[in-house]
């Protein structure tokens, strides 16, 4: 195969690779996309809320209903085992089938990679620094700075969502790797607007609808004495009259 011929197969594995559809995840509207190694579940809950009004007879009246904000809860997993679904693993890999010389020295990378990571896991004790606790770290992160995201799921794309709970289990399977559960949730957001009223010489009802005017300081007055003889009246004693 011609030097020609393997720039134009590792261009076609590159364009085969950009012209795959969105993955799953989550972009933060900045620049970052986070994209799982797994999503093993997606729960997506839309709920109606439908009034309720009790009558002294009769049914329960209903006579309005709003729709609530769109919530989904997404079961995602990180590993600390190597990504091979990457563009560059894939062009690596064509290489070192393409010639032996290259296959021996990308193994021998791949070993001293692998032998560093072990390394800073071991250093870093409780795996501080791994792609799942990195991954983990990142979402708490976000949930705390109240990052609005657009979530990428399999049935529908979601806006303005916020991280409501996160949660993961630890134990002697997922030592090497994190199982998130990420509850999302919708919010709506306001637009406000600041507008100039008018003066009030040009208002048909200034006492209505003209602006705010400032009176100055103003002294409380004795309320009045309605239904005074109504009270009952006490002796010095304090016995009623």
């Amino acid at each position: 195969m011609t030097v020609i011929s393997n720039v134009v197969a590792v261009g076609q594995v590159a364009l085969q690779y950009l012209s795959r559809n969105r993955k799953r995840g989550f972009d933060d509207g900045s620049g970052t996309f986070i994209i799982p190694d797994a999503t093993i579940e997606e729960v997506h809950t839309d709920d109606m809320e439908i009034t309720d009004h009790p009558v002294e007879q009769g049914a329960t009246i209903s006579d309005h209903a709003f729709k609530r904000h769109a919530e989904v809860i997404v079961t995602a997993g990180w590993s600390d085992s190597p990504n091979n679904s990457g563009l560059s693993t894939q062009l690596v890999g064509f290489a070192a089938n393409s010639n032996s010389a290259v296959r021996a020295v990308i193994g021998a990378a791949e070993f001293a990679a692998s032998a560093v990571g072990t390394i800073a896991n071991i250093v870093n004790g409780t795996g501080a620094g791994s792609p799942s606790s990195a991954a983990y770290a990142e979402l708490v992160s976000m949930q705390s700075n109240r990052t609005l995201f657009t979530i990428y799921t399999g049935k529908r794309m979601y806006q303005n969502m916020l991280i409501k709970s996160l949660a993961t289990t630890t134990d002697q399977k997922t030592e090497n790797s994190a199982v998130i559960r990420i509850s999302f949730r919708q919010i709506l957001m306001a637009q406000t607007q600041t507008v100039t009223v008018p003066d009030s010489s040009v208002m048909d009802n200034p006492q209505q609808n003209g602006a705010t005017v400032n009176n100055g300081t103003q002294s409380l007055l004795p309320s009045p004495t309605y239904n005074a003889n109504a009270l009952p009246k006490f002796n010095s004693s304090g016995q009623q009259l």
